[in-house]
């Protein structure tokens, strides 16, 4: 089996513009390919020292990143899966740099992965899984700052983290765990992730809308929880976003003008919010998470 057939990798990169700094793992902890790269503009920068440890000064005779295009394309060629932390970011850049056909190979999110094994039982937000220095200490790696922010330290942390949540992860459900060819606990691993997400953004979107009185009118609010004080009317709704964007429809030609989330209702407004109830969608319940965003740009 090639060593490219499973890859871990970290970029360091400048201003959303240019690598300057690639390391890439083996499964087996065997670094395959390191390399610093010179911004392929003559860029100077500064960034606090616990983000970017690599100076202008370190880079200034190396080869930009596209000179090296065809040592680097190949070792994508070979690889099934990419291994990564917030591996994202990694994968817009080197896609931004030149590297091609990346979309047919499968990345595995660590984040997602110790989310799935221990944030999750902890009480941590799938979408605020703590920092790798962080996890990788936690999984009894000693990384100290001063290591990280260097791709070849990073990817090593991230390959231990990948292992050691991996073992834990398929422990948990009885299988053998084949660090050499872990094709096995991926599949499983990407199945109840898909499942534990999905049971996840169906609870985060669970919540109330309710409305208090005051002089101006009534105060509309949408909320995970129940008012922390008794409301006039409050409502549970299966989906949030969906409740927003339906109660703003009734009520918006009410508004106060300059108080904001204030409403002169009547007595059928009151009436519908009485009555209003959901049902959670997952097919749209995203796409009216991302609207609802912007509700105070939305003309209802």
């Amino acid at each position: 089996m090639s060593d490219y057939g499973y890859i871990c990798l970290d970029t360091e990169f400048i201003n959303n513009i240019s690598i300057i700094e690639l390391s890439v793992f083996s499964i087996a902890d065997r670094e395959l390919y390191h390399r610093l790269f010179r911004p392929a503009r003559n860029l100077k920068w500064t960034a606090p020292p616990d983000k970017l440890k690599i100076t202008p000064e370190m880079v200034a005779n190396e080869p930009t990143f596209r000179e090296m295009l065809s040592e680097i394309q190949p070792m994508f060629d070979q690889a099934r899966f990419i291994i990564g932390y917030a591996i994202d970011n990694d994968i817009k850049m080197l896609a931004k740099e030149g590297v091609k056909r990346l979309e047919r190979i499968q990345t595995i999110e660590v984040r997602d992965l110790y989310w799935l094994v221990r944030g999750r039982s902890e009480g941590v937000d799938l979408y605020g899984v703590p920092s790798l220095l962080s996890i990788t200490n936690s999984l009894g790696m000693a990384f100290e700052e001063g290591e990280a922010h260097f791709a070849s330290s990073d990817t090593r942390a991230t390959l231990f983290c990948f292992h050691k949540l991996m073992e834990a992860f398929c422990a948990g459900l009885g299988l053998a765990y084949d660090p050499a060819c872990p094709d096995e606990a991926i599949a499983a691993f990407f199945r109840e992730l898909d499942i534990a997400r999905r049971q996840y953004l169906r609870e985060q979107a669970h919540g109330y809308a309710y409305l208090f009185k005051t002089e101006r009118g009534y105060k509309y609010k949408v909320s995970r929880t129940l008012p922390e004080r008794p409301a006039e009317i409050c409502v549970e709704v299966a989906d949030r976003s969906l409740a927003d964007y339906d109660i703003m429809k009734q009520f918006a030609r009410r508004a106060v003008p300059g108080d904001k989330g204030v409403f002169r209702l009547k007595g059928s407004d009151l009436d519908f919010l009485r009555s209003y109830t959901n049902v959670y969608d997952e097919d749209n319940a995203e796409m009216l998470r991302k609207l609802m965003r912007f509700k105070g740009r939305l003309s209802f």
